[in-house]
């Protein structure tokens, strides 16, 4: 059976009060399927490699499993922030926002949910030695506790921006004792509706039902979540009833999984968008005929149809073009001729470049879209050799600028609900994600302008216009704008498949007996 639903994304619109103005100390987990009405199973897509630490991608984990909570919660369905362990914000100087805590809420460990923690928990991300692309020392001033329930966050200049920073999941809240000084130990530190207990590093995690838990009773009386970077195995462990639940399944695993009665597949299209980057720090790509050459030799039409089975629109750059914030362009049109003759141009013969891309394994259809940028690539004369590991092998050498091509899938309202943190940390000259290495003082000054604008239709024209110029000057190859597709037995209730990939195993989901 497939459902398919269709997100918005509206120009975003501010709720509550902005509208008026270590490896954890748990080992040794069981790792049993799914069972009985109280327990659930879920495959999940990242593996968590940085023990828990919230600056790094492990925190999407803590969240997807239902234990890391924020104060501010973006409603994707909605396109509006909305509260969480924060009831209301307000912008009460212009570089001052102050957060008013959720009465009554407790972490696991029994201690309360107070200001002091709150400001704790934050002031470690700011500490960090790579803090979160949404959080840093030079985005946030300060972070001090007003009162009990009070925080306020200041920062350097006006931003209108600070109550979605405030949404993004590494700034998710933990108890003071889950720092421990060797890493995170999220064991009954968290507000969240389920309790880590045991966990199989880099294999699975066990969770329990939290008892205290300020949203109400929770359904299940356990959780395991298995960490799986093979999506075919994920699609399989659904089949078999293995796991109940499977996240980020590829195009080619859904039509025997829509062949089965019992499994029902969702599908939804999110602001994530393939692209092929360059390493811009050195030759070729520091020429942009060439960067031109290789956008005008990659056939998107094709990709789209055959690699992600229909899955995908052809990008017209960054945003999608029902986006609010997309500019009104026309997809680059394949022209092999025109990118042989732009390599003559830059000084390349046919057969002169020798390159290197890099692709990675949690992305099931990269390593067919490899194969067929590397033919695509071999019409027009330059020779590719494709390298695919786990993402955090390949990394390192993407930070550190060490490679010459390499295929990302870039959620661009991950880091915060609105573009601006996507377009300051991948294409501004300090950005904390900017591996194309690309630095432009006129795209970096409108960037600040967007992050002090207040009207959104406003900020929204600037984000089109530097999309435009991203394209216009061949700074990533942007290939599909994706679709989300994850897979359930339908004993599973009330289950959403968040396109920013932050939730899974919510309050609201059940496992009936049927």
């Amino acid at each position: 059976m497939r459902i398919s639903r269709c997100v918005r994304w509206p120009a975003v619109v501010v709720a509550g009060a902005l509208a008026a103005t270590a490896c954890g100390s748990f080992e040794g987990s069981t790792t049993s399927g799914s069972g009985s009405a109280d327990n659930l199973t879920v495959s999940l897509q990242f593996t968590p490699r940085a023990n828990y630490s919230l600056e790094t991608d492990d925190a999407f984990v803590l969240s997807q499993v239902g234990c890391l909570e924020t104060l501010v919660k973006y409603d994707a369905e909605a396109g509006a922030l909305v509260p969480l362990l924060a009831t209301e914000w307000v912008q009460t100087e212009p570089t001052a926002w102050d957060f008013t805590l959720r009465d009554g809420v407790k972490f696991q460990d029994g201690t309360d949910l107070t200001a002091a923690a709150v400001v704790a928990s934050l002031q470690y991300l700011l500490q960090a030695d790579a803090p979160p692309r949404a959080f840093t020392p030079k985005l946030i001033t300060s972070v001090e506790a007003l009162n009990d329930s009070t925080v306020r966050v200041r920062t350097p200049e006006p931003s209108a921006l600070v109550p979605f920073r405030l949404a993004s999941i590494n700034t998710g809240i933990l108890a003071p004792a889950a720092y421990t000084g060797t890493g995170i130990d999220p064991l009954s530190h968290c507000t969240g509706p389920y309790t880590p207990v045991a966990q199989t590093p880099a294999q699975s995690m066990t969770l329990e039902g939290n008892a205290t838990y300020w949203g109400g009773n929770v359904p299940l009386k356990s959780v395991t979540a298995r960490f799986i970077p093979e999506g075919a195995t994920r699609a399989t462990q659904v089949r078999t009833g293995e796991s109940q639940i499977a996240l980020g399944l590829p195009a080619s695993t859904v039509p025997e999984l829509e062949g089965d009665a019992r499994i029902k597949v969702s599908s939804a299209f999110t602001p994530r968008t393939t692209g092929l980057y360059f390493n811009q720090s050195r030759a070729p790509f520091d020429n942009p005929d060439v960067r031109k050459a290789v956008q005008a030799a990659v056939d998107v039409e094709s990709i789209t149809s055959s690699v992600f089975g229909g899955q995908a629109h052809p990008a017209i750059g960054p945003f999608a073009p029902t986006e609010a914030w997309a500019p009104d362009s026309p997809p680059v049109n394949r022209n092999p001729d025109a990118a042989r003759r732009l390599l003559t141009a830059a000084g390349y013969a046919p057969g002169q470049l020798k390159l290197t891309l890099l692709a990675y394994t949690e992305r099931p259809e990269f390593a067919d879209l490899a194969a067929v940028i590397q033919a695509n690539l071999a019409e027009i004369g330059i020779d590719v050799s494709v390298q695919v590991s786990d993402y955090s092998a390949i990394e390192p050498s993407l930070l550190d600028g060490a490679y010459d091509l390499a295929l990302l899938s870039r959620n661009h309202l991950t880091d915060i609900a609105d573009p601006l943190g996507f377009l300051t940390a991948d294409y501004s000259c300090g950005g904390g994600f900017n591996i194309s290495q690309y630095c432009d003082p006129a795209i970096d000054a409108q960037l600040s302008a967007a992050n002090t604008e207040n009207d959104p239709q406003r900020r929204n024209a600037i984000y089109a216009d530097v999309a435009s110029q991203l394209q216009a000057d061949a700074v990533t190859t942007f290939i599909a704008h994706e679709q989300t597709t994850a897979a359930r037995l339908e004993t599973i209730e009330s289950f959403v498949d968040d396109p920013l990939a932050r939730y899974a195993v919510t309050p609201d989901l059940t496992v009936s007996n049927s």
